[in-house]
């Protein structure tokens, strides 16, 4: 649907190649606002389908986020300060479509190996300090340029400080 918005974007919208497009692409574009238009009127297509399923599955997470995320364009209050109930409850609707996933347990069988893998670890992690361990492999630790910049930045009005003082 993203992909939809960028192209009917005013800009895009007045490029020369839209002139020469074909109709298999003119349909296609077609198909996809028909796809947009039900997932913006019908809450519960995450939930239903065509085929029956055995077992409970959980639903896209992609398209859940980007239907939510379209639900959520503009202002949950009016300049008066009074809710948008009706926004809020079709957002409510779509959420409550997780929980009903939910309801059904799952049938996978337990893996004691991996259980008892997954305990011994946290068992040897519990006492150690985490990011130090984050920091000495470089492949997991997220260095933030900021971080170096701020320290600059609080090292120099230290110094400026002392001289002061």
């Amino acid at each position: 649907m993203q992909v939809l918005g960028g192209l009917e974007n005013v800009i895009v919208r007045q490029l020369p190649a839209w002139k020469h497009l074909s109709t298999k692409v003119c349909e296609v574009l077609e198909d996809l606002r028909a796809v947009q238009v039900f997932l913006k009127t019908d809450n519960l297509c995450l939930m239903g389908g065509e085929h029956v399923r055995r077992r409970p599955t959980l639903p896209a997470v992609h398209i859940l986020a980007m239907h939510i995320q379209q639900l959520e364009i503009g202002a949950f209050t009016l300049t008066s300060g009074a809710y948008k109930w009706p926004k809020l409850r079709t957002i409510a609707k779509v959420v409550s479509q997780v929980h009903a996933f939910q309801e059904t347990v799952y049938s996978f069988t337990p893996d004691p190996g991996l259980q008892a893998y997954i305990r011994l670890r946290i068992a040897h992690l519990s006492g150690c300090d985490i990011p130090l361990l984050a920091a000495d492999n470089e492949a997991n630790f997220h260095h933030n340029p900021t971080d170096r910049h701020t320290r600059r930045i609080q090292d120099t009005l230290k110094r400026v400080k002392a001289t002061f003082q």
